[in-house]
């Protein structure tokens, strides 16, 4: 069941016997997440980020403040645990058209006066944002006001509700994106077990 306490053995299992778009689709419209000792306190983180942020239609944990387990390559299928993140997807049509324009305008008026670096990471990024997906964190200016509300909005939301843990965001353009996000990630876990 998404967001119960499932020993690794019985994740690894169900990575590698079910389909990545339907565990992805299960586990991040389900009602429940390991973070939360119960379903009420994860409504109420959901209800907390679509006050701070409107034009919202959908708001999950995900990564392993949701299966308990990371897909990560690096964190070896680690445990949810106190130094985790919280990741949160949300579905806004409308914050994923404002940053992606808010991208698109540096691009246009600031592309010779980037770095190299920041050159080659908005190029990255604009990959991620035809693939359905963005994140204000992306914009290179920390000051520019989208990443700065953004930012402030991030730190509001990492308190003792989720343990003062790091919480990162990405917009997605909608719940096909979302799911095909989350549905590699399984992919590949999956691979990584030798399904």
């Amino acid at each position: 069941m998404p967001g119960a306490d499932i020993e690794l053995e019985a994740f690894c299992s169900l990575i590698c016997s079910e389909d990545p778009s339907e565990l992805a689709r299960r586990y991040v419209f389900s009602g429940q997440v390991c973070v939360f000792a119960s379903p009420s306190g994860y409504e109420l983180f959901r209800s907390r980020v679509q006050t701070e942020i409107s034009n919202v239609e959908y708001v999950a944990i995900v990564g392993s403040g949701n299966w308990n387990y990371s897909l990560n390559p690096r964190n070896n299928f680690s445990q949810f645990h106190v130094g985790s993140d919280i990741d949160v997807a949300v579905i806004s049509h409308h914050h994923f058209t404002e940053t992606w324009t808010q991208l698109r305008r540096i691009h246009r008026d600031k592309w010779y006066t980037l770095s190299r670096y920041d050159q080659d990471r908005l190029r990255r990024n604009g990959e991620n944002v035809y693939s359905g997906f963005v994140s204000p964190r992306w914009l290179p200016d920390q000051a520019d006001r989208l990443r700065f509300e953004h930012e402030r909005m991030l730190n509001k939301l990492s308190d003792f509700a989720v343990g003062y843990r790091k919480v990162g965001m990405l917009f997605f353009k909608d719940e096909i994106e979302v799911v095909d996000y989350y549905s590699r990630g399984f992919a590949i876990a999956a691979q990584r077990l030798g399904r």
